[in-house]
């Protein structure tokens, strides 16, 4: 009986050994310590496979500091829009206190000029997504301090951001991802829990409400990374990957919109990561704007430093996003 018993032991502290170094291997104990994160851009010929990045094009948050004298700043989520000759780069702004909204101007994609706050509210604000409807320009960006989705529009385009709508009330939602087009219209976003949601409407001003018979997933790979973009008559919409920690990668997920409904699909996992060659996005990257500019695409896109090598352990974190993966598995089908 007690030789019993201890093979019991024996087996039952085997298979907990094997479970966490098969858990490790899928959502790391041990990360990098998020840092400070910075902003690139470039030209790209194609979106697939992932061009390589541009080592100088980078506008670094040391750049931030020092135009506001202190070292806690950041600038993130960047998107922009090309309006006649100009690009318009509009990113998250984090100093001390909330988060702003700040705009780079460039005549030609290469060399950007600061232009300050352009966006200041008393609740924090990020993920600037900005974009021209019905020849009025607009930006749908994270309010979720607000308890609304809110819509600005520029009265004096890029300046003078201003409410122009309450898009859904009494939500708290991340990184709203907008689709705008002739076949169908969709935000995607994610709650405080990383459980993804899709709205629709028949027109930006219309009426949003939740997509009837959608998997709402749970967990890693859920929550936006920037807007929708269009490859071949395909949808496509970067995805954070936090595999290896917050803001750790990008994914690119395909939009499926047929018959039996609508649903996202992976086109290519870790599309961007870490970058080992670029110091300023050494930890990961977490943000992604794509759109086709005459015959190249242009991408905009932010990514995270770590000067010190400090580590953070995250188990509860792994095994929360394992459980996640189990029910998408088995809630899916």
């Amino acid at each position: 009986m007690r030789n019993k018993f201890y093979l019991f032991i024996s087996l039952s502290i085997s298979l907990v050994l094997v479970f966490l170094i098969f858990l490790n291997a899928q959502y790391p104990f041990k990360n990098l310590e998020v840092g400070r994160w910075s902003v690139g851009y470039s030209f790209a010929n194609n979106v697939f496979p992932p061009p390589k990045l541009i080592l100088d094009n980078i506008l670094p948050y040391t750049f931030i500091d020092s135009i506001t004298g202190s070292s806690n700043n950041y600038i993130a989520d960047p998107f922009f829009i090309k309006e006649k000759d100009s690009f318009y780069l509009f990113v998250e702004q984090k100093g001390i206190e909330n988060a702003d909204i700040a705009l780079f101007v460039s005549a030609d994609g290469n060399k950007y000029d600061y232009k300050g706050i352009v966006l200041d509210e008393d609740f924090h604000i990020s993920y600037p997504q900005v974009f021209k409807y019905k020849n009025e320009f607009y930006m749908l960006p994270e309010t979720k301090q607000a308890e609304n989705l809110l819509l600005y529009k520029a009265r004096n385009f890029p300046y003078d951001w201003q409410i122009e709508d309450t898009l859904l009330k009494g939500v708290e939602l991340k990184d709203p991802s907008l689709l705008l087009s002739d076949e169908l219209n969709l935000i995607v976003a994610v709650d405080d829990h990383l459980k993804q949601f899709m709205f629709t409407a028949g027109s930006l001003n219309g009426k949003w409400k939740e997509v009837e018979n959608y998997f709402p997933r749970l967990g890693n790979e859920t929550r936006p990374g920037g807007r929708f973009f269009k490859v071949n008559n395909t949808w496509y919409l970067p995805i954070q990957d936090r595999t290896d920690g917050y803001g750790s990668g990008i994914s690119i997920f395909k939009l499926i919109h047929n018959d039996t409904g609508l649903k996202l699909e992976m086109a290519e996992s870790s599309y961007l990561s870490a970058q080992a060659n670029i110091k300023w996005f050494n930890r990961g990257m977490h943000q992604l704007d794509i759109q086709k500019i005459d015959e190249k695409f242009y991408m905009v896109y932010d990514g995270d430093r770590n000067t010190d090598n400090t580590h953070v352990y995250q188990v509860k974190r792994s095994l929360q996003f394992f459980l996640y993966d189990v029910y998408n598995y088995f809630y899916k089908e």
